[in-house]
């Protein structure tokens, strides 16, 4: 691939259009296409937009928690374009055929990374707020939940694009396997080493409880589709990923009150991750039957 072919915006996207689903943080991702195009003319690569993001991440960490109004509002740009951006690597890397499972670790770990420095900052303000450790404790609650709710979606989202046929590098288990240890060179095996430290329980949680739910239904061929490409759950389930909480956490900086966004995540949040499991099962079930 060179840059000199035209950019091709079908070819950043996961899936092709006939299978798709309405996936609600693509209103979230303002400017994410003119950027992906205007990166793919220059020599710019996905793994240096992944390092920028987490740059902007890190440094709204620390600015989101500032007493002055100018500093939090600017950490909160910079976090809403670390979303951004976080969207534009991966959608540069399929654009210039760039896409490896090398790429997907850096950008999780590097997600997780800024999760855990914004989730420190924020439960460090709420314990000098209100001078409690149990205001701290809230807070790191809260990072453990936002990331669980987003592996959720995501764990559907990649068995979705898998259900469809789609080449994706990337599974819903990255246990190191012995082909894994052939295949790739032992720097991508450390780094999937380091994710499977990070999301591996999560994601074994998720397919522990998918196992259980299908073999209530028998999961023969056409069932495990109709199940697996659920396109409202699929929206539903969107709502929950990371881009929902950076924009809650951007709006809970502008004004100053990390607990308005503490009790979305920790109460309405998890009402909702608790709904698109039990809408999953019952919408999927009632199509079965008709």
């Amino acid at each position: 691939m060179t840059t000199k072919e035209k950019f091709s915006y079908e070819k950043t996207l996961k899936t092709d259009k006939d299978n798709s689903f309405l996936n609600l943080q693509q209103f979230l991702f303002i400017t994410s296409k003119q950027l992906t195009q205007f990166f793919y003319y220059t020599k710019v690569t996905p793994h240096q937009v992944i390092l920028l993001s987490m740059i902007f991440g890190i440094t709204a960490s620390y600015l989101i928690i500032q007493p002055v109004k100018l500093y939090a509002v600017t950490g909160a740009i910079l976090l809403f374009y670390k979303n951004v951006l976080d969207k534009v690597d991966g959608s540069l890397a399929r654009a210039k055929g760039l896409d490896s499972r090398r790429g997907r670790f850096y950008d999780s770990i590097s997600d997780f990374i800024v999760t855990f420095t914004s989730f420190t900052a924020i439960s460090y303000s709420l314990y000098v707020q209100y001078n409690s450790v149990y205001a701290f404790v809230a807070g790191y609650a809260a990072m453990v939940f936002s990331m669980l709710q987003c592996s959720y979606f995501i764990f559907y989202q990649v068995s979705f694009i898998r259900s469809t046929g789609k080449n994706t590098v990337n599974r819903v288990l990255e246990d190191v396997t012995e082909e894994d240890k052939i295949q790739q060179d032992k720097w991508t095996t450390f780094l999937q080493r380091i994710f499977m430290l990070i999301y591996g329980w999560q994601d074994k949680l998720f397919y522990f409880i998918d196992k259980r739910l299908i073999a209530s239904f028998g999961g023969d061929e056409n069932k495990l589709r109709v199940w697996y490409q659920n396109k409202s759950f699929l929206t539903l389930a969107s709502s929950l990923s990371i881009g929902t909480h950076i924009f809650l956490l951007c709006i809970s900086a502008i004004i100053g009150r990390f607990e308005y966004y503490i009790f979305v995540n920790l109460i309405l949040m998890n009402l909702l991750l608790i709904l698109s499991v039990v809408f999953h099962y019952k919408s999927t079930v009632n199509k079965l039957k008709t």
